[in-house]
């Protein structure tokens, strides 16, 4: 079959053959954290898994920094591609990729560092933050290389090899596992043991896509760098959305904890830990495509090719629209056979998990077509619209959400929190996309062809 390129022009299937890897990537990043919870939880110990899980937030941020850089450069490139401008491209990777490595030693640094004042900021008591600052100061060795490695991926899509970013984080997953398996399990080596293990099947997943774009061969790849305070800037605030969803996470992740204890207990706790296993895997289909399509839009903007961004546009809502559809569907079907997998030792637990995942599901209707919405905008090189979108849909939204709902609605309001949250998004969607159409009237229309015309 014939390599999809960025020039193609991009139907609901072909969109769907383009993401194909990297909703891969994402679906295989979700489950190999959960064998890697597994091996903590099974041969070091249940305090062990708490610090896991209290640490690696605020870790997850300092690794979507190097996203940030990734998506926001994505655009960039593959509109210097689409201008035909192929040397400047390669520049600007060159430069992207060095300035990340060094700010990734500065980061690292710091936390390596911090990390006993971390602990106590997330909480971990004192049996616990020995194991969060020993498990979070190997991986901060590690962390310029995961930085990389999560900058690289959007990269390789640009590069049209989005196969070999699946095939580096299938890489990823099966160096983590094997060596959780060794260190852990065989050598009895604990907590240091699941960090070295983590960390080195990071630079796994860097080292791969490095030696490719390290080729000449390759259309894509690295060349001098020069300093391009603009360009750099620039890809800062095209990927600053990414670096929302991070720090939103994190921080989402605290307070819905807070407010599941106050008004359900740790049974909340729990049921919610289920709902979110269960997003994350349906969230990983919505961020594959989502991430695929940042370097085609950015490539047609390039070629002003107006008729194939709204296309994409259209396609690309439709295609959303559908699988959020059909995974709301499923999610009702199956939430007793979900909820009884993971908690079905526990029946009022499982009660629970089942109630919270059928109000849950609602927030899939909408939930592919907001993050789609996002990294659409990013592709046009309007960070301020997918800034707004990311706020709205993955902080503010949902912040506010969970504070109203349960005063009104009680303990359900807090499962009908993430829906609502979706439906504030969507009009931020709307508003932006109105925004746009405006300025495309006014500037962007200037020398591009009217959708409709021929290309």
């Amino acid at each position: 079959m014939k390599r999809i390129q960025l020039s193609d022009h991009f139907t609901c299937g072909k969109i769907l053959l383009f993401a194909l890897p990297s909703i891969g990537m994402q679906i295989v990043d979700n489950t190999y954290q959960i064998a890697d919870g597994y091996f903590i939880s099974n041969y070091i110990g249940e305090a062990a898994f708490e610090a896991e899980n209290l640490i690696f937030p605020p870790l997850l941020i300092i690794m979507y920094v190097g996203l940030m850089f990734g998506t926001g450069a994505s655009a960039l490139i593959s509109r210097e591609l689409g201008e035909g401008r192929k040397a400047e491209a390669n520049r600007l990777l060159s430069l992207i990729a060095a300035v990340l490595a060094a700010v990734g030693v500065a980061l690292s640094a710091g936390l390596y560092f911090l990390l006993p004042s971390i602990a106590g900021w997330v909480g971990a008591s004192e049996a616990l933050a020995p194991d969060c600052v020993t498990y979070g100061r190997v991986l901060a060795f590690f962390m310029p290389f995961q930085m990389l490695s999560m900058a690289f991926h959007p990269l390789l899509i640009t590069a049209e090899r989005p196969g070999l970013g699946l095939a580096t984080t299938l890489a990823n997953a099966a160096a983590n596992i094997l060596l959780d398996w060794a260190f852990v399990a065989g050598f009895g080596w604990g907590m240091r043991g699941a960090a070295i293990a983590t960390g080195l099947a990071w630079l796994v997943s860097a080292v791969i896509p490095f030696v490719y774009f390290a080729s000449p061969k390759h259309a894509l790849h690295f060349a001098r760098p020069r300093m391009d305070f603009g360009a750099l800037g620039k890809t800062l605030y095209n990927g600053a959305s990414e670096m929302v969803d991070a720090v939103a996470y994190a921080l989402v992740a605290l307070i819905f904890n807070l407010q599941m204890l106050r008004y359900l207990g740790e049974a909340g706790v729990g049921a919610y830990a289920v709902s979110e296993y269960v997003g994350g895997l349906f969230s990983a289909v919505f961020y594959g495509v989502s991430m695929s399509i940042v370097p085609v839009v950015g490539y047609h903007l390039g070629k002003k090719n107006l008729q194939e961004l709204h296309s994409l546009r259209r396609n690309g809502f439709l295609l959303m629209g559908a699988f959020g559809l059909g995974m709301t569907g499923l999610c009702l079907a199956l939430a007793g056979s979900i909820s009884r997998i993971f908690v079905g030792y526990n029946e009022e637990l499982t009660a629970l998990a089942i109630r919270a995942l059928r109000l849950v599901s609602f927030s899939f209707l909408l939930g592919g077509i907001t993050t789609y919405a996002s990294s659409y905008f990013t592709g046009l090189n309007q960070g301020s619209a997918s800034l707004i979108i990311a706020v709205v849909k993955g902080f503010a939204g949902p912040l506010a959400a969970v504070w109203l709902l349960p005063r009104l609605l009680g303990a359900d309001g807090l499962w009908l929190a993430t829906p609502l949250a979706e439906v504030l998004a969507l009009g931020a969607v709307g508003l932006c996309f109105l925004w746009w159409r405006k300025r495309e009237d006014e500037k962007v229309r200037e020398g591009i062809p009217a959708e409709g015309e021929g290309q």
